[in-house]
């Protein structure tokens, strides 16, 4: 009884390709996490405004911490809740800069804190991608 090598080549292809396509979205899903909190998201045709007026209502924040809710006003958008704004543990921020994602939607602050969230995918997609390529490469050198 033979085993054909062919197929197991075409399988660490597979493998191997599929692992580049997963890790391609987790990156791209990192990369506009950290635009987001970059700021840089209003290059991407996102709403970004900076709010006035701010009221956190959080008094159990350290320094330096992230606080989930504050709320602030903007010119024409009216009072809203913003997310994940930095906040120094004292006193709320004079001003929050902040990205819609979608018309309608929820308003993201630009916080070290959404970038280290979107540092997380970026990483492993790119290690996934990484991965992916590397059995591609070793299944074709097999398949010779």
């Amino acid at each position: 009884m033979s085993v054909s090598a062919a197929g197991r080549t075409g399988g660490g292809r597979l493998k191997g390709a599929s692992l580049v396509v997963g890790g391609a979205a987790l990156f791209v899903l990192g990369l506009f996490v950290v635009a987001t909190g970059t700021g840089l998201s209003g290059l991407l045709g996102m709403r970004v405004e900076t709010f006035g007026h701010i009221d956190c209502r959080d008094t159990r924040t350290s320094k330096g911490q992230t606080v989930w809710h504050c709320f602030g006003a903007a010119e024409g958008v009216g009072r809203t809740r913003i997310s994940f704004a930095d906040h120094d543990g004292r006193n709320d921020p004079e001003t929050i800069t902040a990205t819609q994602l979608t018309e309608g939607g929820r308003w993201f602050a630009h916080s070290s804190t959404i970038v280290g969230y979107g540092m997380i995918p970026l990483l492993l997609g790119t290690g996934t991608a990484a991965w992916g390529g590397y059995r591609v490469r070793e299944a074709g050198r097999r398949g010779r």
